[in-house]
């Protein structure tokens, strides 16, 4: 069973980086750009990835909070 992560960065580089690092070690990788946009995916798609790397410092929704809603979240 392949695993997934999900990349969730504002700046397309380090999402870039981060999906070429996992790659490698059979990850499939969702790369999203927001806090709000890795939110609705999780809601969404109804899929629970194996692994989460959330920046902290992004514009709108921060890392922190979208984690944090995250945690909060029954669904999740």
């Amino acid at each position: 069973m392949q695993k997934t992560a999900l990349v969730v960065d504002d700046s397309r580089v380090a999402r870039m980086t981060l999906k070429k690092l996992l790659s490698a070690y059979q990850f499939e990788v969702v790369e999203l750009s927001s806090g709000e946009d890795a939110l609705e995916y999780l809601l969404a798609e109804n899929k629970t990835p194996d692994i989460i790397f959330m920046d902290v410092m992004m514009g709108g929704m921060d890392g922190l909070t979208a984690t944090k809603q995250i945690k909060d979240s029954p669904a999740l």
